[in-house]
């Protein structure tokens, strides 16, 4: 039935439209097997002369229950429209909210659309693809409501800690996808796939090969006779292993050398921060195409391990250049509204490591940022680390991490290939700071 047919047959009563319509909702979506959008409807009705609210049928246009995942989606909107105060943020951050970026942002006109495209990439994994921004390659939920998170409104709908659990539930479903055999059906030589010519020279290039000339398996370990080259999963490719030779720690034996935990970009704006005791921090941050392993950066031993939950998409406002307090109740300056701030309140992996003379105890940090949020540590309490042994990942994106260090020790930067520390990637095992005692 068109549009004009639709429009030509509405009964004149409200009450009759609201009857006629969720008919032919039932309709729509046994033909169609999904419900059909909002504003399709809102545009045939909107050439009636008929005032009709047509909020009351949303009803009738939430995700269908029983499909699995959206379970957790249909909760989560059923969440948004009795809670005042998110009902509101989540309204007022698409009227604040700038032009779309990109297409999936387009389809997306208020939170119903935006519960349906959570839930169409549920059963999603990250594809490759040349153009694409690392970010929204890494974190395509994030690509979906950047527009949206970074405004005023949004602020407060992102850090609301029922809407915050909600995504991690809904988070968690989705790692439960990308874990799975089903999530290979991106790893393959097509466009898009991760084993298309582009994809394998850009994962050479960022491990620090020369496209062309060095080839994926010389870097990673693999199987290049199976279809999938031995990865079971979107996930068992992210977290693919290094070839011991590239991840290779330089002066193992040299304590006063600290060497690289990660592969990575040291933090551009702020390497070094004043820890509030007058300690020492350097951040760096994983991108998509990183290795997303944790190397131990010194030689000594695993004195704690400690995990922090955290807030999902927690974009500061607009004006935020606030310190905050983290959960150990010790305030850093935050000084500026990205790294800084999200490494005070999202998900933390805290690893502290009884280092050989000068270090002494310091601290390995694992951020995991937006949907981000899953690591895996292996190591335990008590356990003798020599440098470049295992500590633990990142899984399903691009993350940071910082190496914390105590007052009395004076930390210097290694300058890489000639240039400063600063904004250089580094390769894990590198090294990357003197340490000597204070007198």
């Amino acid at each position: 039935m068109s549009r004009t047919t639709v429009c030509r047959w509405l009964p004149k009563d409200p009450a009759a439209v609201e009857t006629f319509v969720s008919d032919l909702l039932v309709r729509s979506r046994v033909i169609h097997g999904r419900n059909p959008k909002t504003r399709n409807l809102e545009t045939a009705i909107s050439k009636t002369n008929i005032e009709l609210d047509v909020r009351r049928l949303r009803c009738h246009y939430r995700i269908t229950v029983g499909r699995g995942a959206s379970l957790y989606l249909q909760e989560f909107q059923d969440y948004i429209e009795k809670e005042g105060v998110v009902y509101a943020a989540f309204n007022e951050m698409f009227e604040q909210a700038p032009p779309p970026q990109n297409e999936d942002q387009e389809k997306i006109e208020d939170y119903v659309d935006l519960m349906e495209m959570i839930d169409t990439n549920l059963t999603t994994a990250p594809s490759f693809g040349e153009g694409v921004s690392a970010m929204v390659a890494a974190v395509p939920y994030y690509g979906i409501i950047s527009r949206f998170c970074n405004t005023p409104a949004g602020y407060n709908a992102f850090t609301h800690p029922g809407v915050n659990e909600r995504f991690c539930r809904v988070f968690t479903k989705w790692h439960e996808y990308l874990t799975s055999t089903a999530s290979t059906n991106v790893i393959h030589d097509g466009e898009g796939g991760w084993l298309s010519t582009a994809a394998l020279n850009a994962m050479v290039q960022s491990a620090g090969g020369t496209p062309g000339q060095d080839t994926f398996e010389n870097f990673y370990i693999c199987d290049t006779s199976d279809p999938h080259y031995g990865f079971k999963s979107y996930d068992e490719l992210f977290v693919r292993e290094l070839r011991a030779v590239h991840r290779a720690v330089v002066y193992p034996d040299n304590p006063a050398i600290i060497n690289s935990a990660c592969s990575s970009t040291v933090h551009q704006r702020t390497i070094l921060l004043t820890h509030s005791v007058g300690g020492t921090l350097i951040q760096a941050m994983l991108g998509s195409l990183d290795y997303h392993g944790w190397r131990s950066p010194v030689n000594g031993t695993v004195v704690k391990t400690r995990l922090i939950s955290g807030a999902t998409h927690p974009n500061p406002p607009p004006t935020y250049y606030a310190a905050c307090l983290d959960d150990d109740n010790t305030d850093l300056d935050v000084i500026s509204r990205s790294q800084d701030f999200v490494s005070n309140v999202s998900t933390r992996a805290l690893i502290f490591i009884q280092a050989e003379e000068p270090v002494g105890l310091m601290c390995f940090v694992g951020v995991g940022l937006g949907e981000v949020s899953t690591y895996n540590v292996v190591v335990k309490e008590g356990q003798e680390l020599k440098k470049g042994d295992e500590l633990g990942q990142f899984h399903f994106g691009g993350s940071t991490h910082c190496l914390i260090f105590q007052p009395s020790l004076t930390v210097t930067k290694i300058d890489q290939d000639g240039k400063d520390l600063e904004g250089s990637k580094v390769r894990v095992g590198k090294d990357i700071l003197t340490v000597t005692k204070q007198n």
